[in-house]
Formats: structure tokens, C-alpha cells, sequence
């Protein structure tokens, strides 16, 4: 082979109903790939190979696929790597096996990401807004609080990456003309050029650069060495290429003489026109908006192509397309809009290869989450009935993958969930966040209840120990008008109650009337729950000291709050449990990276700590532990890439979830962010579009959406309204009638054969404990429902007061009430020498309990005033008479 033959690119296809890493390996061995390289089954000869692959899960699968193909349990295998997540001294170590200088390998700093990045980003947004004080009558333009300051921060540090990615210069923002935008538009734009001039300096100091930009420095020099040194083949497999920087490491990897690069899932079908629609650049390749065709599935790859300088013709399959040739439905149903009026005759010319391609597809429609998520898991559960077969659930929507794992739990299928759970969501993300807006939200009855009826919660004993305490203490004083604020007013409201509840055990027991809302629990024992509130006082005291501060450093009030979780969730025998298990240490974690982190001084009120903390902590995700051995996996889009099973379920079909709906830029709008060159939101739209070409390639599909998501109407996916576009109406309703068999069978789990209803309570207590006088009001409860009759005077039960129930006019009514019986009572005989006077003497004792309520207080208290003159006037013309 001559020279110039060796630096023709050498690009292939793997189509999207064949199984990809398979079929990459197979070639590989059989030597299709590369010239003259043919390792066939000497497992010492791929050792001087390298492969890039596009994730961390497909290298590990590759091993594994590897190891199946040569039908051997070790091997030297290739050199696989991530591709956009390659190491410098890997980098540095491959330059010294090729022969190149040691002296080039590369000593990047470090990149400056996680919390303290985003901290710094904080700090910068939080002064703009300072600056940006809106005008007397005007709204703000920006939210002053730190947890709003930290989600503009992650959308600025987006921002900065979307700049290094697409390989923007900052100084491009100059260029934009902002003066026929909003006001808000010239403000960010301002603010980021003052950003632009701030940023360098603070990464200089730190010695640190940008994650991006040391992504793709590293993936630039990989490009560079590899096109400078000689050595193994070289193949690229999987990426789209769908950032410049790797776009430029496959075009260098392709004209290789000994490289190699593998698309998944290429568009062999697509007429040479419409191939051309899908292209941006020009005003004629723009869809109907003007926007660049970002959402096509193959824009990544006709760019690549084209940075590659070949045409698609060019590009060679490694294995003809599965029998079912879905390829051409996929390809008529993501045809691009400005050519579907092709359809017309195309569809009649491939009408038997639609026919193929559908034979195999069930539509699954739902009426609501949970009939959904039930219908996957039978699927599922049939799936996995078959000797050595394999299903996967791939769905963006985590919820709808949380519901379908408790749905194969009813028949102890084991799921192998690969996608994680956000920290705050968790068990012991959810119990710091209820502490954390605890103690410095003045101790909260809904609050507090949540804290201690928590998993988690312990205060130095066993789990349920303090269950009788819980329950007396709300009882007493959580239900009800709320106690003052923080722990000392749980302790004042308690004793408050205990010393009622003392003088109301003092009267006769025929003086106590049933439904007075106290007496219900005149017998419960409040010593218990006494003890609950000083060792809660305890637990909280370290974020209690903290809470009338008015701001203090985000590092501090996390140091208290960590405490604070510690000595709830301490059981006494061991150290913390909410500091446990996979969750409790990513939560510990967190804390320690912002104990270290000297931008986690970032000043924050008190009151505002809560959902701060919730915002620091929104980007952290818990992983799932694998389940070896399971036939049953659930996949993210992301992680479902490059792997393979005999039925595929792709759940969550809805527009929103998937494609998901397009994130909007709060620092540059539409055009600016086309002005320079940046992805349009629509791009996650075609890289959506591409996961769901890839994974439809699967010899077993079933497609499934909810009509109903959170109680509203939800629209089917684009997705799956092309599809049943292209497949045609007689088509689709055959698929849908195959998905409706998973839905009866779902429906048939919970069906009652002949439901028996249940009769209403019809009481019959004895005569002597029946009441012998009833009040006219109870009378008319009696003939519309005998049974709260039955309740109230034979049972005694009273109803209970809502928690933290806010004072109401009964409240008031029962203390005026209460303030004139007591006057008229102790001056039945005789007025005291000044009325008034004694009036307002009674009321305030009768007013007491207000006190910790002083709004209502404010309010009613001069109207008791009002009424006292009155009464006592009225009283001293009367009482001579």
C-alpha cells in the first residue's frame, strides 16, 4: 500500500439495529479496521492497540466483550479510553512508549471545579446584583439571595463551558449589539464582559484553569502526539464527535495511516437532498424559524464528516443491517422537517421494509405514571422469563426508573439501576435539609415533626424509642396555635400547657366537657415528652446560637448544621447514622469539601441558610450499587450508549422528558448566543433524537408514555409522533394493541374479581351509655350522620387541631369570652371602684396565650380594649337599676 493510499480516512459504520461494541471488536480481530493488522485470536497482539471509546461504561463493557470474543478469560487487551475524560500522565506515559520526548509531556494545573467554582461564581453574581439596585418602584432585575446567586452561577459556569467547548473567544462579546434587546440582555452582558476581565485573575491566583478547557487541551494534545509519533493502531468508536476538540481528534485518528474511526449508527437511507437539509451554516439550511438544524440525530456526524473531508458514500459498514431493517423507518421518521414532503412518494418505495421495521415495536399508553411504570415491569418480568435473556429500562425521567424497580420488587426480580439519585432526594439528603431549615426557622411544628418522624432520626437511642414522646409532644403543644420560636419556646409552651392541664384536672370531672379541645389529652404522660424537648434543645443548640446572627460565613452555619445532624441521628452505640450507608457518605462528603473550601465564605443570613444549602447541594448525585448478575438493567440515555439487550424499553416518551425541554440561557438570549457561535438549546433535542435512533435499533422494542403526568395532560414525544407518521394509522394502532397487552395485564394485578362493599358503621352502644340530652346543633348532626353523635359522647373523641394552626376568630371569641364570664363571676354583687380598669386586668390574663402570636394580638387586643369601655359604662348605668 502506497503512502497516499494510507492517508485516505478510513471511516465506518455500525448500524443502529446491530449490536455496536460486538460487531466494533469482531472487525477488529478480523482485521477490517486497520491494514495489516489481523491479531485474529493471539490475545498477546492487541496490546499495541489503542481504543477511544465514549464513556467510562462502554470501556468496561468493551472488556468484557473482548474477553467474549476470543472465548478466553484473560488477554493483553487494547489500551481503552474514555475520550473526553483522558489524564495527562497517561498522555505523558504513551509519549514515552512512542519514542517521543519525555520533556513534552504535559504539566496542566489543575482545573478549578465542584463547589469551589461554583462559590467564586456566587461571589461575582451576588456584587452584580448588589450594584443593580433597582429604582424606586421598580422590580428587581436580579434575585440578591445566595441560593438564587449560586443557581445563576451554575448557569454562568454553563455558559463558560459552552465558550471553551466551542472554542469562543471572550472577546467576541464585544462584538454583539445589544441596544434592540431588553434591558435585562445589555445588563448580563455587561456584567460578563466585567467577568471576562475578573475571571483570569481569580484562576490565576488559585494556579487553576477551566474544566473545559483542560478537557480539551488534553484531548488536543492526545490529537498532536498521535499525529506525530508512530506507533499501534488507533481507533475511535461511538463518538459523534459533537465538541471541536474531539471532532479534531477523529479527523486526526481517520487520516491516521494505521487509524480508524467507527460511527454508531450512521443515516445510509436518507436521500443525497435531504442529507444535505440537515447541514448548518447557510440561510437556506436553516429550518422555518432561522434556527440551524441542530435537532437532527445526524448533525454531529455530517459535521464530522465534513471536518473529515469525506462524503457519507465514503463511509463502509462493518455488518449489514439486522433482518428487522429498521434503519429505514428510523430514517423516514427523523427525515428532516423542510423534506417531509417527500414522504409522499417514499413511503409507498419502502412500504414492505416499514412493514419489517414495525412488526416488532409496541406502544404502551398508559393513563398515568403508575400505570405506566407497572406495564414496564411486567414487560420486564416477561422478558427475563426466557433462559439468558436481557431487558433494559432506558428512561431520562428518574421517577418513572424509581417506580419500575418497586414494581419488579412485588416479584423479586432484581433491577441493576445505574442511574443515581440526587443527594438531596435521598434519605439522609432529605434529613439534613429538614434540619437545616429547623433550627433556623424558629423550631417549626411541621418541621419538627418531619425531624423526628424521619428514618434517620435517633437523639441517642434506638430506632422508635422516643415514638411515645413524639406523640404526647404533639399532642400537647405541636397541634394547634404554634409555640414561640426555637427550642426554648417548645419548653415554655409545654410547661404552659402542663400547668392547664394541672388546673383542669383540679375541677370536677362532670365540670369537663367533652369536646373541649384539651381534654383529650388530659391523660397522657408529658414527663416523657418534657425529656424529648431538652435533649432536642441540646441536639439543636450549635445552629440555635447561630440563628439571630445576621450573616455569617456559609462554612460556619454548615460546620453547625453538621453538628447538628450528628447529634440527631446519633443512636448512642456508634457514630451518627445519617453519616451511613452510601448516601450518608456523600453527604459527609459534601460537608468536608466545604469545610476545606476557603470560598465557602461566602456570607449568608441565617434565615436564608436553608435553601442555600439546598442549592450548593443540587448537583450532587448518589450512585446505585450494581447488581451483578441481573438480566434486568435500568439505563439513563447517557449510560444506555454502546450497550446491548434482547428487549429494549424506552420509557417516558413525553415532550419535556424526552427529548427534554431546551434550557434557557438566563445570561444571553437566542440571537446573541447564535451571534457567537454557540449551541442553541435545540442541540440536546437531535443529541436526544440520536439515543433514541440508536437504542429503536434493538430486535425487541417497546415504547411507553403516560397520557397523564403530575394530574395534567402530557403530549406524546415528537419521537413517537413521527414514528407513527411514518408507520401509517393501521401500523401504529397494531403496535399500540401489542402494548396494550402489558396494560391489561398490569390493570389484572390489582383487579378485584367481585369487590364486596364495605357497609357503613351502624353503632348500637348500650342504653345506659347512650346521652339523655342533646343540644339542637347536635341534633342536626344526628340526622345527617348518627355516627359523630356516637363518636363525641360515646367514644369521647374530639377532634384534633391541624398542626401549627394558625389563631383563628374562635381564639379571639374564646378569650373575650372568657375575659367578660370571669368579670361578671367575681362582680356579680358589686362593681370594683374602676371597671375598666379590672376589665383589661382580666383580659390580659385571658389574653396570655396570644402573646406568641403578636399579630393576631396587635389586632384583636384594642378591640378587648374598645369592648371593656363599652362593658364597663354599660355596666356601671346598669348595675344601680
Amino acid at each position: 500500500m502506497s503512502d497516499d493510499s494510507a492517508r485516505i480516512p478510513r471511516v465506518f459504520t455500525v448500524p443502529a439495529s446491530v449490536p455496536f461494541l460486538p460487531t466494533l471488536v469482531r472487525a477488529l480481530i478480523d482485521g477490517e479496521l486497520v491494514p495489516g493488522f489481523v491479531p485474529g485470536a493471539d490475545p498477546l497482539a492487541l496490546g499495541v492497540a489503542t481504543l477511544y471509546l465514549p464513556t467510562r461504561r462502554a470501556c468496561r463493557l468493551a472488556r468484557d466483550v473482548f474477553l467474549e470474543v476470543l472465548g478466553s478469560e484473560a488477554a493483553l487487551l487494547p489500551r481503552i479510553v474514555p475520550i473526553g475524560d483522558l489524564d495527562e500522565d497517561e498522555i505523558a506515559f504513551a509519549e514515552i512508549a512512542t519514542g517521543t520526548a519525555a520533556a513534552e509531556a504535559l504539566d496542566l494545573p489543575p482545573a478549578l471545579g465542584g463547589l469551589t467554582r461554583r462559590m467564586l461564581l456566587a461571589r461575582l453574581v451576588l456584587l452584580w446584583a448588589q450594584r443593580l439596585k433597582p429604582a424606586p418602584g421598580d422590580q428587581p432585575l436580579v434575585v440578591g439571595t445566595p441560593a438564587a446567586a449560586l443557581a445563576l452561577a451554575d448557569d454562568l459556569a454553563r455558559l463558560m463551558d459552552d465558550l471553551a467547548t466551542r472554542e469562543v473567544d471572550w472577546k467576541s462579546l464585544d462584538g454583539l449589539v445589544p441596544e434592540h434587546v431588553d434591558r435585562y440582555w445589555q445588563l448580563t452582558l455587561d456584567f460578563l464582559k466585567i467577568a471576562r476581565e475578573t475571571w483570569p485573575d481569580i484562576l490565576k491566583e488559585r494556579q487553576a484553569i477551566e474544566p473545559a478547557e483542560r478537557r480539551d487541551r488534553l484531548i488536543n494534545a492526545e490529537a498532536a502526539r498521535l499525529a506525530a509519533a508512530s506507533h499501534g493502531p488507533v481507533i475511535a468508536a461511538g463518538s459523534t464527535g459533537s465538541m471541536p476538540a474531539t471532532a479534531k481528534l477523529l479527523a486526526t485518528i481517520a487520516r491516521l495511516p494505521h487509524g480508524a474511526v467507527v460511527l454508531p449508527g450512521l443515516d445510509t437511507e436518507l436521500d443525497g437532498d435531504s442529507w444535505e437539509l440537515i447541514a448548518a451554516g447557510s440561510d437556506d439550511e436553516r429550518d422555518d424559524h432561522g434556527w440551524p438544524a441542530f435537532g437532527h440525530p445526524q448533525f454531529a456526524m455530517h459535521a464530522l464528516l465534513a471536518r473529515i473531508g469525506i462524503g457519507r458514500g465514503e463511509v463502509v459498514s462493518l455488518h449489514p443491517a439486522a433482518a428487522h431493517g429498521r434503519e429505514v423507518l428510523l430514517s423516514e421518521a427523523l427525515r428532516p422537517a423542510r423534506a417531509t414532503d417527500r414522504w409522499q412518494n417514499r413511503l409507498r418505495e419502502v412500504d414492505a421494509q416499514l412493514e419489517r421495521g414495525i412488526a416488532d415495536v409496541a406502544m404502551i399508553e398508559a393513563a398515568n405514571a403508575e400505570e405506566e411504570a407497572l406495564a414496564i415491569a411486567v414487560a420486564l418480568r416477561e422478558a427475563v422469563e426466557q433462559p439468558n435473556a436481557t431487558a433494559a429500562l432506558v428512561t431520562p425521567d428518574r421517577a418513572l426508573a424509581r417506580r419500575v424497580v418497586a414494581a419488579l420488587g412485588r416479584w423479586n426480580v432484581a433491577a441493576d439501576d445505574s442511574g443515581g439519585d440526587a443527594l438531596a432526594d435521598t434519605a439522609a439528603g432529605v434529613f439534613a435539609r429538614l434540619v437545616a431549615g429547623l433550627a433556623l426557622d424558629g423550631v417549626a411544628p411541621v418541621a419538627l415533626l418531619a425531624v423526628m418522624k424521619h428514618s434517620l432520626f435517633r437523639l441517642g437511642a434506638a430506632a422508635g424509642a422516643h415514638a411515645a414522646a413524639v406523640a404526647a409532644l404533639e399532642r400537647a403543644i405541636l397541634r394547634g396555635p404554634r409555640p414561640r420560636a426555637g427550642s426554648a419556646g417548645l419548653a415554655h409552651a409545654l410547661a404552659t400547657f402542663r400547668e392547664e392541664l394541672r388546673k383542669l384536672r383540679a375541677k370536677e370531672r362532670s365540670e369537663i366537657h367533652a369536646s373541649e379541645p384539651r381534654a383529650a389529652v388530659a391523660d397522657i404522660d408529658l414527663a416523657t415528652a418534657a425529656v424529648l424537648v431538652e435533649r432536642l434543645a441540646a441536639a439543636l443548640a450549635p445552629l440555635e446560637r447561630l440563628s439571630g446572627s445576621e450573616s455569617l460565613a456559609f462554612r460556619a452555619l454548615a460546620a453547625a448544621h453538621r453538628e447538628a445532624i450528628a447529634n440527631l441521628s446519633c443512636d448512642g452505640t456508634r457514630d451518627s447514622i445519617a453519616f451511613a450507608d452510601a448516601d450518608g457518605t456523600a453527604l459527609a462528603r459534601f460537608f468536608d469539601e466545604i469545610a476545606q473550601d476557603g470560598a465557602a465564605d461566602l456570607a449568608v443570613a441565617p434565615s436564608h441558610y436553608g435553601e442555600t444549602f439546598a442549592a450548593a447541594m443540587a448537583d450532587r448525585v448518589v450512585r446505585r450499587p450494581g447488581t451483578p448478575g441481573a438480566r434486568v438493567h435500568i439505563f439513563g440515555p447517557l449510560e444506555a450508549r454502546l450497550t446491548q439487550a434482547r428487549r429494549v424499553i424506552l420509557g417516558g416518551l413525553a415532550e419535556g422528558i424526552w427529548p427534554p425541554e431546551p434550557r434557557s440561557d438566563p445570561w444571553l438570549n437566542r440571537p446573541m448566543r447564535l451571534q457567537l457561535g454557540l449551541d442553541l438549546p435545540e442541540r440536546r433535542i437531535g443529541l436526544s433524537a440520536h439515543d433514541f435512533a440508536q437504542l429503536l435499533g434493538a430486535p425487541e422494542v417497546i415504547l411507553s408514555r403516560a397520557a397523564k403526568l403530575g394530574g395534567a395532560p402530557a403530549v406524546a414525544s415528537r419521537f413517537v409522533q413521527r414514528l407513527a407518521a411514518v408507520a401509517g394509522e393501521t401500523r401504529w394502532q397494531a403496535a399500540v394493541a401489542r402494548g396494550a397487552t402489558y396494560l391489561a395485564m398490569a390493570r389484572d394485578l390489582d383487579h378485584a374479581a367481585a369487590p364486596v362493599p364495605i357497609k357503613p358503621p351502624e353503632p348500637r352502644p348500650p342504653r345506659a351509655a347512650r346521652p339523655t340530652a342533646l343540644s339542637v346543633t347536635e341534633i342536626e348532626h344526628w340526622l345527617r350522620d348518627p355516627y359523630t353523635i356516637y363518636a363525641k359522647h360515646i367514644l369521647h373523641l374530639a377532634r384534633l387541631d391541624p398542626v401549627d394552626m394558625p389563631p383563628s376568630a374562635a381564639d379571639r371569641g374564646s378569650a373575650i369570652h372568657a375575659a367578660v364570664g370571669r368579670f361578671a363571676q367575681t362582680y356579680e354583687v358589686a362593681l370594683p371602684a374602676d371597671p375598666h380598669a379590672e376589665l383589661l386586668r382580666i383580659g390580659r390574663e385571658e389574653f396570655a396565650p396570644l402573646d406568641d402570636f403578636p399579630e393576631a394580638r396587635a389586632l384583636w387586643w384594642p378591640r378587648f380594649a374598645r369592648i371593656a369601655r363599652w362593658l364597663a359604662d354599660w355596666e356601671y348605668e346598669r348595675r344601680p337599676g
